[in-house]
This record gives C-alpha cells, sequence and structure tokens, in this order.
C-alpha cells in the first residue's frame, strides 16, 4: 500500500486508492467508496446491448483496476460552489503526475475522479469541465464529466447516455487516440492531439491537417472525455 498522503495545496483535496486493498477494507472511512467502486465493476467493466460496439462500456477500467491505478478524491457536502470545484480540479490536476503509477506503461491507465456524493444540481461541474479542458489537453489529459441522469451520448449510439453515472464527479486521465472525437471542435486541441500521437508528420502538414479534420462550428457540442 502507498502510505504517502498526497494532497492538494489549494483545497486540502486528498485522493485515495480506489482499489488497494487496505482501503478496500476501510470501506466505513467513504460511505460512498464502495458504491463507486461497484459501478465501476458491475457497470463500466461489461458490456452493454446499448452501447453500440463489442467490449466493456469502458475499455480501460479493468486494466486500470488490475493496476490499482485509479484515484478518487470524496468531497462532501452541498455547498461546493463552482471556485472550489475549479480549485479542486486545480489540485489534482498538479497532483495527478504524483500519483502512482509513475512510469510507462502503466501510468497511462492511470485516473483521478473528484467525486461530490451530495451534489444535486451539475451546471458548475459542466461548466468547469468546459473551463478547463484546455488545460488539461494541452498536458496531454482529459477532463470528463459524470453525473446522475447525464445525457451527453456515447460515440458509437447516439441514444447511449455515456456519462450517466451513479454520483457526480470530474475525472482526469491521460489522452488516448481514440479520444479524436472529443478534440475535433477546436483547432488547438486537434493540434495537442496530433503533437502527441502523429509525432513524425511535419508541423506545417499537422497544421493543415488539424485545419481539415475541425469540425464546422454547427457540429454537435462537446461530447465530453470518455471514449464510449
Amino acid at each position: 500500500m502507498n502510505t504517502d498522503r498526497i494532497v492538494g495545496t489549494r483545497s486540502g483535496v486528498e485522493p485515495v486508492n480506489l482499489f488497494d486493498l487496505d482501503v478496500a477494507a476501510g470501506n466505513g472511512l467513504q460511505p460512498h467508496l464502495a458504491e463507486l467502486r461497484r459501478w465501476m465493476v458491475e457497470y463500466l467493466c461489461q458490456s452493454h446491448p446499448d452501447l453500440g460496439r463489442p467490449g466493456h462500456v469502458c475499455p480501460y477500467t479493468s486494466h486500470a483496476i488490475a493496476l490499482r491505478s485509479l484515484w478518487a478524491a470524496f468531497i462532501p457536502g452541498r455547498d461546493i460552489d463552482r471556485s472550489r470545484i475549479t480549485a479542486m480540479v486545480a489540485d489534482l490536476y498538479d497532483l495527478f503526475p504524483t500519483l502512482p503509477p509513475r512510469t510507462e506503461p502503466d501510468s497511462k491507465l492511470k485516473a483521478v475522479i473528484a467525486v461530490f456524493p451530495d451534489l444535486t444540481e451539475y451546471t458548475d461541474i459542466d461548466t468547469v469541465q468546459h473551463d478547463q479542458k484546455t488545460k488539461f489537453v494541452e498536458q496531454g489529459l482529459m477532463l470528463g464529466q459524470f453525473y446522475p441522469g447525464c445525457t451527453v451520448p456515447g460515440l458509437h449510439n447516439p441514444f447511449f447516455p455515456a456519462l450517466d453515472a451513479p454520483l457526480p464527479m470530474l475525472a482526469i486521465r491521460y489522452m488516448a487516440p481514440t479520444d479524436f472525437p472529443f478534440l475535433s471542435s477546436r483547432h488547438e486541441w486537434m493540434n495537442f492531439y496530433l503533437k502527441i500521437f502523429a509525432p513524425a508528420i511535419p508541423k506545417f502538414i499537422a497544421t493543415a491537417m488539424s485545419d481539415r479534420l475541425v469540425v464546422t462550428p454547427d457540429a454537435p457540442p462537446d461530447l465530453g472525455s470518455d471514449g464510449r
């Protein structure tokens, strides 16, 4: 078990390892921890008839569980405003590289989640995700929003609510090649995507590709960042 405390300097947010055996034995420490683990195992790690493709709902979660590379910070309370959510996300942005595993390839399956179990209004979660996304993309990261009743559609079935979850949260993970559809609405996002996944392409060619690949303004809105 990792015994070093990793704490955010702005908000005091402190992630715990979701599938560490000692954490698993201490469910009483966080009443929503078991609920989050159960959703991951019984939903994300299973197939779904409405997903629109074969395989698990999330193709990465089962591997991340096996590596114990999933972290979560639980922030209780109903009076959490946008500025506080922003501070917590900023802390997790800074802490993300320090969370185990720190070396590839295992680190590429790492994720940290800010969970707001008592929130019932999700506008601020959507707003923070929208406002902070570019900052994360610039570092090869994705920031995704999840909450009960989220209607953001999946990639393979527009009627599948890909980001619907039992708890409101914001999740941070490394960018994956399949994130292209979530980045195609803005030139700067596409430029960073191509910089990461097409490093051998000359810069002027990558810029031209970005211009051609960016979706027109009347395209569907941002689809989040989960790759479903």
